[in-house]
């Protein structure tokens, strides 16, 4: 991964465009010294270590998702109720 400053990139900006599409390389701005974006190539792949590590923060996120307020009790009870007349069958 590269850095440049952010006048560097006003400067060239196509032949940095280019680097990045064609090394398929990632490129860090910097503004002041400071990180600020990142240029990636649309066309490379996530690392699957990647995808699988956010995959798990959302599924860890969402399985207390109705626990945090007192309305969400009421709704995980409700569809257990639901639940059960659906298996019960007619």
């Amino acid at each position: 991964m590269r850095t440049l400053p952010v006048m560097e990139i006003r400067r060239h900006l196509g032949a940095v465009l280019d680097e990045v599409r064609l090394k398929s390389e990632t490129v860090v701005l910097e503004r002041a010294g400071k990180p600020v974006a990142m240029l990636t190539p649309v066309d490379r792949p996530e690392p699957y270590s990647d995808q699988a590590a956010r995959k798990v923060a959302a599924v860890r996120e969402m399985a207390g998702l109705y626990t945090a307020s007192p309305r969400g009790a009421d709704v995980a009870a409700w569809l257990e109720r639901e639940r059960g007349d659906w298996n019960e069958g007619p």
